[in-house]
């Protein structure tokens, strides 16, 4: 038939067969745990979440509206995949692309990572749309400055930072790549449009007294520097490409540069790679954090496998082995008794039985684990809660009402920490413990407030003042309930932690400051280049929570342990 010639219909005919794969794929195989979390997120639509902008919820929400289960929940990922593909075709100038439309979809399948972010929900998945819609605008833009150019730059701007703050990365290179952008007004109007949509997020951050921002450049702290983590970013590198990438970066480095649309696809890759080397120096990089590039380097090698058969030989080569591979973990992914190995899908359909039946249903608060608190609920549709400690981090639960909704109810409480408690379910090669209390209360977000610039301490007993901030509209009181103080090192490191003697403190009314003086035995530390001293909450023997705020210790006459 005629049509089956046409390139056209060939080009949607391989797109569509790519969203039906992918469509399949979401709906057959299990969540992974982040996806679980972002499910929890779109149940409470917000401008904002402690981890991410709100985009990735809002996905979560509107496809869920129309599919129950795994694949309600990955709709709208899966539809825009296919939906970046088309975009960035059409950015692509080469007069003989229409007789290359296999070349395409064979690079597509050449650059492994996208193979995952085409069916499962993250913030990447609108961020890899919203970037491909960016370089479509300023293509644009620099063709022409109209009115609607310059509106649908700075919806785009916008449209990734709601996705993920990388989106800012994106903007700063193509900024740098074509510094005459700054001289331009125009440009100055596109970017204060899209400040003006991003608006309602950073007022939220304002709000909630930025936690995004401070779990980002503060809680996640600073790692030692190892070589590790460098060379870990170089394999990412590879890794968001697969076993093509000796032809996709040769094809990469040899395409020659025509215009300044070019360029600053160049400066995209070139800028990715360089600040997250530079940021490898002090923490560990993760793959995903530079999949953006993948759509920079599909526009510049396409004109180059064009003119290049011997490039293009090997291309499809490497590239059909890479299809082979990735088609069997696909397989794998959706059919957990094909896998030779467990695969983290798999994982949930392992203990999550084993703890709805121990729990005897009941709501189940967990322990520094927000993944699996989200993944319990999702396939269970029972309450949960996830409970905060020093020795892991915040997250979500922290912020909205889950805590409170969880107020007075008989639970479970879920563990890997507290090891001399019931085993409730095997997850991995561990075990999840737990008990049953009733009646559970807590107040998480009452705050402990020390006044201090700094502390001293010397061996004995110590005393020293904080303020205690009920945050609630109800009264407390302390049972169940201990309080700490914590001495934490490098990178937040729980070193030790004394009970806390206090006199008086029975109750407190709502929004009731108290001060309360308390003292301790001070511990024999070893030495520490910094010590950090806080008060912290435990409840119902479940460790400390992050009440208090951070101050520096100054030890006086301490002996040490080496």
């Amino acid at each position: 038939m005629k049509i089956l010639k046409d390139p056209r219909f060939q080009f949607f005919s391989i797109l569509l067969l790519f969203l039906v794969i992918n469509l399949l794929q979401s709906g057959l195989t299990y969540l992974f745990e982040d996806e679980a979390y972002y499910y929890v997120w779109s149940k409470n639509l917000d401008f904002g979440y402690f981890d991410h902008p709100p985009m990735v919820a809002l996905w979560a929400a509107i496809g869920s509206n129309f599919v129950e289960e795994e694949l309600g929940l990955r709709l709208l990922s899966t539809i825009s995949f296919s939906f970046m593909l088309w975009i960035i075709w059409l950015m692509i100038d080469a007069k003989e692309k229409w007789q290359h439309v296999g070349l395409f979809f064979l690079l597509v399948v050449s650059l492994t990572f996208w193979q995952v972010f085409g069916f499962i929900i993250t913030p990447d998945t609108p961020l890899l749309l919203f970037t491909a819609l960016f370089l479509l605008a300023y293509k644009r833009f620099l063709d022409r400055e109209n009115t609607i150019n310059i509106l649908f730059l700075g919806l785009t701007m916008a449209g990734m930072l709601y996705s993920k703050y990388h989106g800012i990365l994106v903007i700063g290179f193509v900024v740098i790549s074509h510094l005459k952008l700054l001289q331009n007004p125009r440009f100055w109007m596109a970017g204060l449009f899209g400040l003006i949509l991003f608006l309602p997020h950073l007022y939220w951050q304002y709000e909630n007294g930025f936690p995004s921002f401070e779990y980002h450049l503060k809680e996640r702290g600073k790692k030692p520097y190892s070589i590790l983590n460098n060379l870990t970013h170089l394999i990412n590198m590879i890794a968001v490409v697969g076993i093509t990438f000796p032809v996709i970066y040769k094809a990469f480095f040899k395409q020659k540069i025509k215009t300044v649309f070019q360029r600053s696809l160049k400066f995209i890759v070139y800028g990715f790679f360089v600040f997250f080397l530079i940021s490898s120096f002090k923490s560990e990089p993760q793959a995903q954090w530079v999949i953006v590039i993948l759509i920079p380097i599909l526009l510049v090698v396409f004109p180059f496998f064009i003119n290049h058969a011997k490039a293009r030989r090997w291309l499809f080569i490497l590239g059909s082995i890479q299809l082979g591979i990735i088609m069997i973990i696909r397989v794998f992914f959706a059919f957990p008794s094909l896998s030779p190995i467990e695969l983290e899908p798999h994982v949930s359909q392992q203990w999550i039985p084993d703890l709805k039946k121990n729990t005897e249903g009941k709501p189940v608060v967990f322990v520094n684990s927000y993944r699996n608190a989200s993944l319990y609920n999702f396939y269970t549709g029972i309450e949960t809660h996830s409970y905060s400690i020093l020795k892991g981090r915040k997250s979500q639960y922290n912020l909205n009402k889950f805590e409170d909704n969880i107020q007075g109810k008989d639970i479970y409480s879920a563990t890997q920490y507290v090891k001399n408690q019931p085993k409730l379910a095997k997850r991995y090669s561990s075990y999840i413990y737990g008990k049953k209390i009733d009646n559970y209360q807590t107040f998480e977000k009452v705050q402990c407030f020390i006044d201090s610039e700094e502390l001293s301490f010397s061996s004995g007993l110590n005393e020293f003042e904080f303020t205690l901030i009920n945050t609630y509209n109800k009264n407390i009181t302390f049972d169940h309930v201990r309080l700490y103080g914590v001495f934490q090192g490098y990178k937040n490191k729980i070193i030790a932690k004394v009970p806390l003697k206090m006199e008086g403190l029975v109750r407190i009314n709502p929004n009731e400051q108290k001060i309360i003086n308390a003292t301790f035995e001070m511990p024999l530390l070893s030495e520490y280049e910094t010590i950090n001293f806080r008060v912290a909450l435990e409840f119902y023997n479940l460790m400390e929570g992050f009440q208090g705020n951070k101050v520096p210790v100054i030890m006086m006459n301490q002996s040490t342990n080496e």
